[in-house]
């Protein structure tokens, strides 16, 4: 079955705003240390804001604070964040998905498709951090995880270790998702994150059900045991540790 990330992201967006409006502006924020409710809302709000930016001009985007200024009352906060959504998914729907377009990610072609799946995955992510620090039990659906799964690979992990100048693990990992069948093989061996070639034999394996890996792999708290790691305990703590605490 085919995710329909529009669909998805507008989901989690009506979602998010939920929990911006009902929640304790100070309510933390566990996957994102130091952060609080109102962090987490301005974020959201503010990324979906500069992709739409990049979208539009198919540039680098230079917005301006003190255009659209983040309000600090939640109620305002999450009208904000609502308005920031909408604008973003009128342009996502508008725009055709093999539009060129920049983006700051090192994948090929450059086409506005990506944001599609890029922003759905970002909000999905900070619509579990926000309903779990209201109090809530949140969950994402189990494709809708593995896809994060491999767009984590493929996607974000590769540009967070350009932005933050991180080390890659100069070994071979394998990915296993228990619930779903999806795998993968990722060779660090040249400084970079790739899919390995076929015939290389990893060195760790991480596996366990799409939601829980996928947390993990954001550095996000998950069950005790729900994400397993065998073979070389030390290569596979270093891939882990590259998406959070």
């Amino acid at each position: 079955m085919s995710l329909d990330h529009l669909d998805l992201l507008a989901a989690d967006a009506d979602a998010f705003v939920s929990a911006i409006a009902s929640g304790p502006p100070d309510a933390p924020i566990a996957g994102c240390p130091g952060w609080t409710l109102t962090d987490l809302g301005a974020h959201l709000g503010g990324v979906q804001r500069w992709a739409r930016a990049a979208i539009l001009t198919g540039a680098v985007p230079h917005l301006d604070p003190a255009d659209d200024p983040v309000p600090s009352d939640a109620a305002a906060l999450a009208a904000w964040v609502r308005a920031g959504a909408d604008r973003l998914l009128a342009t996502l729907h508008s725009v055709d998905p093999t539009t060129p377009t920049w983006h700051p990610f090192p994948v090929e072609p450059k086409v506005a498709g990506l944001w599609r799946r890029r922003q759905a995955q970002e909000a999905s992510v900070h619509r579990w951090d926000a309903e779990r620090a209201i109090g809530l039990q949140p969950t994402i659906d189990t494709e809708f995880a593995a896809d994060g799964v491999d767009e984590y690979w493929t996607v974000m992990l590769p540009r967070v270790v350009s932005r933050e100048s991180l080390t890659v693990p100069r070994s071979v990992v394998a990915v296993r998702l228990t619930d779903t069948g999806g795998s993968w093989v990722i060779d660090g061996r040249e400084g970079t994150v790739v899919l390995a070639a076929a015939g290389v034999t990893p060195e760790a394996e991480i596996s366990g059900p799409a939601l829980q890996v996928l947390l993990r792999l954001w550095g996000r708290p998950i069950p005790d045991g729900s994400v397993q790691t065998t073979g070389d305990e030390t290569a596979a703590s270093e891939w882990l540790a590259l998406g959070g605490p």
